[in-house]
């Protein structure tokens, strides 16, 4: 009888014991918000767990590359739109109408006046800082100006891009030899400064005229030329930016379909918290009922006589 009183003693102890360690495990995993708390609770989980966090990271990471994309391309838009208004074809007309016998030299230095501060408002544009201080023409050179006093472009060669998902790369910006087509025939600053030099000149007869007129007509022509490079350059960030609102639609979805599919994994969707709460509040069930015959066993005389 000693024996047996002794194991069955034992026998509710451990099965205390294991009521104890079974709600303490529930009561962790429920702490923690998922079942999966270690590799060996699902090896095949924890792995693709692993897996699918991995995925996750990734997709941030291209979420941070399409906002400084959508950064940079959208303050050169706007940068863009500034240049458009600058050269306009009202700026055209009056270039032509300068050529006319009815300006008179005095009319034609006040034009030169006005191209002059066009074009320094063009040259503070061409050497435009987005918000960490970087020259957002000079391509990969974006730490010094790309143009200098004279108009001369100094910058990279190169146009910035950047990977915003997987296996797309993209133009965030142009440099200013692009923009302002530096270095050719239709190179917009030194057009201006051909015009503002010509139209500074006295005419005081038909070869100077004709000099004047035809430095007038290649100005036109170039500024024509780079009001529709411009035009080009324009389309390619708006086409830009409307892929980069197309791609984070679609990583919206899939980072919420991984989402999903992680916290089914790890056992933190709503189902499992769910069960796990059931499973928690019939473990508690059980301790309580444990304890409760175990102390009632306790305050049993042949256990006191035992003793």
């Amino acid at each position: 009888m000693r024996l047996s009183t002794q194991f069955m003693f034992q026998s509710r102890i451990d099965s205390l014991s294991k009521a104890m360690t079974g709600y303490n495990d529930l009561s962790s995993r429920l702490s923690a918000g998922q079942t999966l708390l270690t590799p060996s609770d699902d090896p095949t989980g924890a792995s693709q767990a692993v897996t699918l966090q991995s995925a996750l990271s990734r997709m941030s990471q291209f979420d941070m590359a399409r906002t400084y994309a959508q950064d940079a391309l959208g303050q050169e838009d706007n940068t863009l739109g500034s240049i458009a208004n600058l050269l306009s074809e009202d700026l055209s007309e009056k270039i032509v109408a300068a050529g006319n016998g009815a300006y008179s030299d005095e009319d034609r230095q006040a034009l030169a006046t006005e191209l002059q501060g066009i074009r320094d408002n063009l040259l503070d544009l061409a050497n435009t800082k987005n918000s960490d201080g970087r020259y957002i023409f000079g391509g990969y050179k974006t730490g010094s100006a790309p143009f200098q006093d004279d108009g001369t472009y100094v910058g990279g060669d190169t146009a910035m891009t950047q990977v915003v998902a997987d296996g797309a790369e993209m133009q965030v910006g142009h440099t200013g030899s692009d923009v302002f087509m530096s270095g050719t025939a239709d190179d917009l600053f030194a057009s201006l400064d051909a015009a503002i030099s010509a139209l500074q000149q006295p005419v005081t007869n038909d070869a100077d005229r004709q000099a004047l007129q035809d430095t007038l007509d290649s100005t036109n022509r170039s500024i024509k030329s780079n009001i529709d490079n411009l035009g080009k350059v324009r389309a390619v960030v708006g086409t830009n930016l409307q892929q980069l609102e197309t791609l984070g639609f679609s990583a919206d979805a899939l980072g919420i379909d991984t989402q999903s599919h992680l916290q089914e994994t790890l056992g933190s969707d709503w189902d499992s918290m769910i069960t796990l709460l059931s499973q928690s509040k019939m473990s508690e069930f059980a301790l309580n009922s444990s304890m409760t015959v175990f102390q009632s066993m306790q305050q049993l005389n042949i256990f006191n006589i035992v003793g």
